[in-house]
Formats: structure tokens, sequence, C-alpha cells
């Protein structure tokens, strides 16, 4: 079976680090790949090899050259949040290390040659609104164009951002307006308060099932007020295929960039993309 890749991470479990790849089949159904068997890595050169020591690290040869051509060996560790302290402390030793700073799911896609598509086969079973998911499958790189499922969304608040007025929704035949206030009005759905116009929006997110959000600013203010919100409302804020809550993560770079972590699904913001087509 052919897919494409939504959202690559991990998550420790048992003191072990597991890949997730979250996605979409050419049938249509959502993926997740659990994969156990990869640990994270790096390189030192292979002349400082003996001065790596730490609890639960293991030094291999390789036949690896840096582009300088300096010799490397590979320095794995037990999770990825092993890799930065380690790091830290060769790099204060004077020790060089190589691709210490790459992510964890991303490296491991770079080293089966996975850009995207993948073919995935083997067993799996479905795992709450994930419609299949494979543990340590057999996959590999895969020609293959997706026809991704696009949701649009839009709040409209106060001037303080403070009260929810509207989420407007548009996209995959769900064009709709929900609205707090009275009804019926022609074009809406009308709900008495903003905890019932939230738990709508959840269940037709559900009911919808998409592969991308997507809006103008819509991590920075529609996703940060509506996850401020249900937390005022003690409702979950869960916009993707599993029971975790969406965060929101900062770059640590000039642009201070947000991005929206929803596991399963892909968020897009409209003014993110732009400022990126024109900020080098």
């Amino acid at each position: 079976m052919r897919g494409f890749v939504l959202q690559p991470t991990y998550r420790i479990v048992g003191g072990r680090p597991e890949i997730h790849l979250y996605g979409t089949l050419e049938n249509g159904e959502s993926f997740l790949v659990v994969d156990d068997r990869a640990r994270p890595y790096f390189f030192v050169p292979a002349a400082r090899a003996a001065t790596v020591t730490a609890p639960g690290v293991q030094v291999d040869e390789t036949d690896l050259r840096a582009l300088d051509d300096t010799p490397v060996s590979r320095v794995s560790v037990t999770v990825p949040s092993d890799v930065p302290p380690l790091r830290q402390r060769l790099a204060t030793a004077g020790v060089t290390c190589y691709e210490a700073d790459l992510r964890f799911a991303y490296t491991y896609l770079r080293d089966r040659g996975l850009h995207g598509s993948i073919e995935i086969e083997g067993a799996w079973q479905p795992e709450g609104r994930i419609r299949r998911v494979y543990r340590n499958p057999r996959i590999a790189p895969a020609d293959y164009a997706p026809s991704l499922r696009v949701l649009s969304l839009d709040i409209e608040t106060d001037e303080r951002a403070t009260s929810l007025y509207a989420i407007a929704l548009a996209g995959l035949g769900a064009d709709r307006v929900l609205i707090v206030g009275p009804g019926p009005l022609r074009g809406a759905e009308c709900y008495p308060d903003e905890r019932s116009l939230l738990q709508r929006f959840f269940a037709l997110l559900d009911e919808i099932d998409p592969d991308v959000l997507t809006g103008w600013n819509v991590v920075d203010f529609d996703l940060t007020v509506l996850q401020r919100l249900c937390r005022r409302h003690g409702i979950p804020f869960r916009l993707g295929r599993t029971d975790d809550e969406m965060t929101i993560q900062r770059d640590q770079g000039f642009t201070r960039e947000a991005r929206a972590s929803v596991p399963g699904r892909m968020v897009l913001d409209g003014l993110a993309l732009l400022r990126s087509a024109f900020i080098r």
C-alpha cells in the first residue's frame, strides 16, 4: 500500500524511542507507522572515538567520511534527548560532532531514502480514529503523488480575542459557519454558547477528517485562541487523529515562527508560507 507522510515524529515508550509516521494512504485512509528499531546517532572523528564515554552510549567504526575526508565513527545513544548534553560535553573537549543537530525522525526518513511518499508492507489494525496502524512494517520509497484533503479554518472574536463569535470552515464539501447566538440563521449553525460551538467544531473535524488544516495566520491567531478557549471550558484541544492535544512550538531563529504540531494532520499557515517565500 502506498501512502504519503504528513507528520514524522517520535515518542519515548518504555524508555525507548519509537518513530511515528502519520499520513494518508492512496485509498484515502489514515495511517500510522510505528517503528521501534531505530536509535538516535551522530558522528565523531574516528581518531577521537575513544574519548566518547557515557552510560548507554555505543561507538562503532564506519567506512564513512566527513566532507573534509575525515574518517568518522558512529555514536548511538538511547533516546534523542541524550544527544544535546553529550554533544555539548564533546564540543567543550574539542571533539567535532557531525549531524548531531539533525532531528531524529528526519534522520530516520533520510536513512531510508524517504521523501514523503512511501510504500508500506505489513500487518495493521485500526486504533482510535486512525484507520491503519502498522508496527515495524517494511517501508520503502514510492512514486506516488497524493491528493490531500484540505480544510480551511477561520474564527471571529471580539477585539481582545477573549470571546468567540464564530468558526468558519471551507473545503471538502463542509462549507459552513458555526455561530454563537440565537437562531435560526440562514447559512449558519447557531449555538447558545462557546462551549457548545467548540464541541460541534471538534465533532465536525472528526467527521470531515482532513489531512491538512490551513488558514491565514492560523497558528498564531486562530489555533492559539481556540486552544486558550478550550482550556477555559475544560475541553481537550484535540485537532488530530489521536487523543493527544495540539502543541505550538516556536522556532529559535530570527523569525520566531510558530508551528502547530497536530498528530495525524499537517497545519499549513498561509501567512507563514508567504513569509518564507520572501525571507531567506
